[in-house]
């Protein structure tokens, strides 16, 4: 690599050791929280060096690529390589970006075997991104998973010129994208079929002879691990006699190897128990004491791949199968054994040492994020948000307890004016007191700016943030955090409240601008909350809590008469109060230091 790549690989490095908050027994809060300021001075530094790099060395370089000699593009891929290990993914963004290039040179170049490698690895580097889409559905989401999809499509047509093709490698390249189609697709039919044809191709014998040094056991194995992954599938009449033999055998063939280990990975015997249950073999009871027997063999400290499944994973599946049978609702042994599933769970979370925080740990926090199931008299959704976000997303934790503060401020200089502004709000129109009544909105705002962003949690963007500006493509797919955090706090009563907050905080008072989240201001009974929560997050979006250089004032003199018109008008007004805006300032040029002391607790607590 270049010297501008090393250093970056370096600070990324670095970043990844002081982005994320953890605290050692024993040190005091005062010691603790200077080091985190140290860190976000560092990590402010860092980012503006990064960004430095990128304009000054890698941006001309993508820009000169077509006269480029093999030294530069090898340096380039290089450097691409040490961002996107496939376990800590440093820099997805800027591998996508050098891949990107790269397949775009290669189709100038008419390269054919080069097309064909950019086309896969910009295809993985896109996966990787799009990953901080769990969850999410819509055009805007499908549309990402759908170029994703023609990356690969593109590759393994090239299928029919596999005896043409110039080197074993390229040939290589050409199956894994066939297989990895599946990754793209939401239709589990298509799922299957490709993983059926893939597994026809490579257990061909001429297709072999044409590139006998490829891996084409552990191709195999691989489609055979993707093939069962459709076992929710079985139980649809859609299904096609042949689709479900083909599962069915996936799912045996990933258990066979599993079979005569003397530690059998969870990872792959819960796929092979819920084939046979979802295929009749087994009923429902045994089924639900095969999970019980794998959550409660794996030990709360095994922070591995197996050990964060059947912790993590497999406690939420469990809430799954609960969720989706009411008979298990109704059992209390059933509801004992969730309950204990659940605290192990976050036992496991919230004890997962730092060295442990990979790509497939982030991806299984944001699983829990999605499918945690609540029910009545265990742990909420709210109480585990309460744990997590400090936890994992410690700079967004500070940002939006900010915004809480924020947003309690201003709702409170509103019903000094208008006693009655948020009786929109059923709950608080029925509140005789006026002091209980002022105390249970604050309250509100408050909780409304902490959620308001959480879809961001799920898509983990503390690093990203942490490590250079975000580029466009990326933004598109952070853009959708509105979607994101609005479908996963509606879906659970302790915080449907706050949903629309989520959905609603970057949306226009007057509708007029396009906006992914879907909100309609009308639609909304918690609308004149969300009024408040658009103009706060604005606000901080201009600064931020640690700038403490730009007043609320000055941000609000600031709007562009388009901007002003984002905003609700009596929001708007309110917010030239000069009081308001010294109490604004105070939140705004604070250190955030009690919000730190709750991360503590919670760090210290675990």
């Amino acid at each position: 690599m270049l010297p501008y790549q090393e250093q970056y690989v370096r600070n990324a490095e670095e970043i990844g050791g002081l982005w994320q908050f953890t605290a050692s027994p024993g040190v005091s809060f005062e010691d603790w929280y200077e080091e985190r300021l140290r860190n976000r001075a560092r990590l402010a530094e860092l980012k503006k060096e990064n960004a430095a790099l990128l304009n000054d060395f890698l941006y001309p370089a993508l820009d000169a690529l077509y006269e480029a000699d093999d030294a530069v593009l090898k340096d380039l891929e290089a450097f691409a390589d040490h961002l996107m290990d496939w376990k800590t993914n440093m820099d997805c963004g800027v591998y996508v970006a050098i891949h990107d290039a790269l397949l775009a040179m290669e189709r100038v170049r008419k390269n054919r075997d080069g097309v064909i490698r950019e086309l896969y690895k910009l295809g993985m580097g896109l996966y990787y991104l799009n990953r901080i889409l769990i969850g999410i559905s819509g055009r805007d989401a499908d549309a990402f998973q759908f170029y994703n999809e023609m990356l690969f499509t593109e590759a393994s047509s090239y299928l029919r010129y596999f005896d043409e093709l110039g080197d074993e490698e390229t040939r290589g390249y050409v199956i894994r994208c066939l297989a990895n189609i599946t990754l793209c697709t939401k239709d589990p039919k298509k799922r299957i079929d490709i993983s059926m044809r893939t597994l026809k191709i490579l257990r061909d014998e001429e297709t072999r002879k044409a590139a006998p040094g490829l891996p084409w056991d552990v191709f195999i194995r691989r489609t055979h691990q993707q093939m069962s992954t459709n076992r929710s599938a079985l139980n649809r009449s859609t299904l096609t006699r042949d689709q479900i033999a083909a599962v069915l055998d996936s799912c045996y063939e990933v258990f066979r190897q599993e079979e005569g280990a003397a530690n059998p990975s969870v990872r792959w015997l819960w796929p092979y128990y819920n084939m046979e249950f979802s295929c009749g073999y087994v009923g429902l009871e045994e089924t639900v004491n095969r999970l019980e027997r794998l959550i409660s063999g794996t030990p709360f400290d095994q922070y591995d791949m197996s050990g964060f499944y059947g912790n993590v994973e497999l406690a939420v599946e469990y809430g799954t199968f609960l969720k989706r049978y009411p008979s298990l609702a109704e059992d209390p042994r059933r509801i004992r054994f969730l309950d204990g599933a659940y605290r192990k769970m976050m036992r496991t979370l919230m004890t997962n040492p730092p060295d442990a925080y990979g790509d497939y740990f982030v991806h299984t926090l944001a699983k829990v994020y999605n499918d945690f199931y609540e029910i009545d008299g265990l742990l909420t959704y709210r109480e585990v948000l309460e744990k997590l976000m400090p936890r994992y997303s410690g700079a967004q934790y500070v940002l939006s307890r900010t915004a809480g503060d924020m947003m309690k401020a201003v709702a409170r200089s509103l019903l000094a004016s208008d006693p009655a502004f948020f009786d929109d709000i059923s709950r608080f129109a029925d509140m005789a007191d006026p002091a209980r009544k002022e105390e249970e909105i604050l309250c509100f705002a408050g909780d409304c700016g902490l959620y308001h962003n959480f879809g961001l949690c799920k898509m983990n963007v503390e690093r990203l943030n942490s490590t250079r500006p975000v580029f466009e493509g990326e933004s598109r797919r952070i853009r959708l955090h509105t979607v994101s955090g609005y479908d996963d706090l509606r879906a659970r009563p302790s915080t449907a409240m706050f949903a629309d907050a989520a959905r609603g905080h970057h949306s226009a008072y007057s509708g007029g601008e396009e906006d992914p989240s879907g909100y309609v201001r009308m639609e909304s009974p918690y609308r004149k909350m969300t009024d408040v929560c658009a103009a706060v997050s604005w606000l901080l979006e201009e600064g931020g809590p640690d700038v403490g250089t730009v007043g609320a004032r000055e941000r609000i003199r600031s709007m562009t008469p388009r901007e002003r018109n984002r905003f609700s008008p009596p929001v708007l007004a309110c917010l030239t109060d000069a009081a308001l805006c010294r109490e604004l300032d105070s939140i705004l040029c604070g250190d955030g230091e009690q919000y730190y002391r709750e991360i503590y607790r919670t760090l210290t607590d675990a």
